[in-house]
């Protein structure tokens, strides 16, 4: 869940995990938001593993995946008009 993916990243070793692969882990409920990819409020390790490969390489990466992420969200909100 997002409270047990904020209380990890509160942990140094797994701060330096994702700093190890490049990637931004400061705005944390971006960062759930982008890997939980079924949308299902939990990380299972398909999506954690899948997540860290497509964000990893710095913050452009992680740009592009939240652009992709609101560009998703917003066709799905307006295909139900």
């Amino acid at each position: 869940t997002l409270h047990e993916f904020e209380e990890h990243l509160e942990d140094d070793h797994t701060k330096a995990y994702f700093d190890s692969l490049g990637i931004d882990a400061s705005d944390v409920w971006t960062l759930f938001k982008l890997m939980d990819s079924d949308s299902g409020h939990q990380i299972d390790l398909e999506e954690f593993t899948s997540g860290c490969l497509r964000l990893s390489g710095g913050a452009k990466s992680l740009d592009l995946a939240r652009l992709a992420y609101d560009h998703n969200y917003m066709v799905k909100r307006l295909g139900k008009f």
